[in-house]
């Protein structure tokens, strides 16, 4: 690995990122009374699930293997948030005809039901996921997050790219 440095620039960049979609998520919830619908917090464990990778990318000196392993769990996460978004602003264009059990926290429909049940709960969504809420530049928050979203798995393909080519 004769660009570690650049690797490490890479994984930093996805690292401030991830943590300034992550602090925009608590600022509004904390300071504006915005409280997140289930598929929000899905979206958040994501984001922070990819912040942990990128941290130990910049902190750790992998080789070439390393790398691997690493940019496969951030695509795998950054796949996730990119499909529980892309719901998001589906339920956002198109909102349900029926109420869905969306305004139950995350927590109460994982304790109350399976995990299969639950998850497909989630996916349905509700009155609740479908709300726009605040919007920055006639986007809403969703769709703020699959831009994010896209963006990281962007960085990840460029890192596998540069894997394949050293």
């Amino acid at each position: 690995m004769k660009n570690n440095k650049v690797f490490r620039c890479t994984y930093l960049a996805g690292f401030i990122l991830t943590i300034v979609l992550l602090s925009s998520a608590v600022f509004l919830q904390v300071y504006k009374g915005m409280s997140p619908c289930p598929l929000c917090l899905l979206q958040r464990i994501s984001l922070g699930t990819l912040s942990l990778i990128f941290f130990i990318g910049i902190i750790l000196n992998l080789r070439t293997w390393g790398n691997l392993f690493l940019n496969f769990f951030g695509l795998v996460a950054e796949i996730c948030g990119i499909l529980l978004a892309s719901r998001q602003v589906w339920l956002q264009i198109s909102p349900p005809v029926t109420s869905g059990e969306c305004g139950a926290s995350l927590s109460s429909i994982f304790h109350l039901l399976s995990f299969r049940e639950a998850i497909k709960q989630v996916w349905l969504g509700g009155m609740e996921c479908s709300q726009t809420g605040l919007e920055f530049l006639h986007l809403s928050l969703a769709a703020w997050s699959l831009i994010g979203f896209a963006i990281l798995l962007l960085l990840s393909i460029l890192q596998l790219i540069r894997v394949a080519t050293d």
